[in-house]
């Protein structure tokens, strides 16, 4: 079995498996190399096993792209993981796909999911650019509140974690994350708000923009603990950003 794949790369203990292609378009991405299944990157599952296996690693990311649109190799790659590896295993993921997010979690080959929520309902097309003529925005955003209704029930069975980018112009308002935290209200995990960085982005009208401060988004998350009290909110700081 082949699948696409871009890179694989350790860096300590940590193993990052990024998959090609995703079904979001979003103008602030900043790896667009990886918006499409690019010819010349399918990889031969066993030769990414041998790697994982070299690396010996404590934790293995599989990001993107968005990996769960290759299944098959995502899952053969994970139930390898489990039976050959003791490591954690992590999806970083848009989470639109809930069919394959239940399946994995009822085979239990995952440890913790890394949510990329982009956009409340209001502003869901603007941020990603999801809609096709056959799959309206709309749809693709119920598939994500079904995906979050699987994690809210499997919460006490996996580790999750939530992020999203704050991009001036796509995703910034006060109103923009308060609907966001009214989603996510309830989880045991944390948020972070993560400021948007300039440079290689998919729309190149964004490159040149600037981030916003620390300090807009500390006045953003003070927001959200004002409603939701309960919520885990931090804030990442521009160094920590990486690009």
């Amino acid at each position: 079995m082949e699948a696409y794949i871009s890179d694989i790369a350790a860096e300590g203990g940590v193993l990052t498996v990024s998959f090609s292609g995703c079904d979001f378009n979003c103008p602030s991405c900043n790896t667009p190399q990886l918006a499409e299944f690019q010819t010349g990157e399918q990889q031969d599952l066993r030769i990414v096993q041998a790697s994982i296996a070299d690396a010996a690693p404590t934790q293995i990311v599989f990001t993107g792209g968005e990996p769960l649109l290759q299944r098959q190799a995502l899952l053969a790659l994970l139930r390898w993981c489990r039976e050959h590896t003791n490591a954690r295993l992590i999806i970083d993921t848009n989470a639109s796909k809930p069919a394959v997010i239940e399946e994995l979690i009822t085979e239990q080959l995952v440890d913790e999911f890394l949510i990329d929520v982009k956009a409340p309902r209001d502003a869901f097309d603007r941020a990603t650019h999801a809609g096709t003529f056959f799959i309206p925005a709309e749809q693709v955003f119920a598939e994500f509140l079904r995906s979050l209704a699987i994690l809210r029930d499997a919460q006490n069975r996996v580790t999750l974690s939530f992020t999203t980018l704050i991009v001036p112009g796509l995703l910034y308002t006060k109103e923009d994350v308060l609907a966001i935290a009214a989603l996510l209200d309830g989880f045991d995990a944390e948020w972070t708000l993560k400021p948007f960085i300039g440079g290689v982005t998919l729309d190149r009208r964004l490159r040149g923009l600037h981030s916003p401060s620390e300090h807009f988004l500390d006045n953003l998350a003070r927001a959200v603990r004002a409603a939701y009290p309960n919520l885990r909110i931090r804030v990442q700081s521009t160094a920590d950003t990486v690009v």
